[in-house]
């Protein structure tokens, strides 16, 4: 699911130029005027912040993944992930997402550290097994349900592709090379 190289450059450019730069800017006036920010970086800035880094283009339809064939998740550092699934798509999308890939995308600190991390839809079985026996639907008054998958298991289970420190990557995936031999740090300039 993963590309042989994720697109770093192209996607720095673009969290620069339409989220950590107009986020600083705003945070600034905010801090000078008292005034403490919501953070306004929208899960569709993620999405095409991951579009670009993962080098797929974006899919229109609720019915399966936001990228063809991987979903795009967001959420403040250390907080879980959510899914939600509509009532008449929802045992097509569920059914994607297990054949799909995920990217877990975590940021925090006004956007000073970012972090990206990937599974395959086969290893979040437990929690799609857990949410489709459920049964959500029997109740015909719901419209869509939410379920989220915990920090500590992205965190385990979910492998690093990128982390940004203060806009610049600080470690970078790639294929083939060794997750702990240090060779995924990029060097510094």
């Amino acid at each position: 699911m993963l590309p042989d190289t994720l697109d770093v450059r192209a996607a720095l450019i673009y969290f620069h130029a339409y989220m950590y730069g107009p986020y600083q800017g705003r945070f600034r006036l905010f801090r000078d005027r008292n005034l403490k920010p919501r953070m306004v970086v929208m899960p569709e800035d993620w999405e095409i912040f991951a579009s670009i880094l993962l080098r797929r283009h974006g899919v229109t339809s609720h019915k399966g993944p936001d990228l063809g064939v991987i979903e795009v998740k967001s959420a403040v550092s250390g907080g879980s992930f959510e899914y939600q699934y509509h009532k008449d798509s929802w045992q097509e999308k569920l059914q994607a997402d297990r054949r799909s890939g995920h990217a877990f995308i975590w940021h925090g600190d006004g956007l000073h550290t970012v972090e990206v991390r990937h599974c395959h839809g086969e290893q979040l079985e437990e929690y799609f097994a857990k949410w489709e026996a459920q049964e959500p639907y029997l109740n015909p008054n719901l419209q869509r349900f939410r379920r989220s998958v915990s920090a500590g298991w992205v965190r385990a289970n979910a492998k690093l592709v990128l982390r940004v420190v203060d806009g610049e990557a600080d470690h970078v995936w790639h294929r083939g090379r060794a997750e702990d031999d240090g060779s995924n740090r990029v060097p510094e300039v």
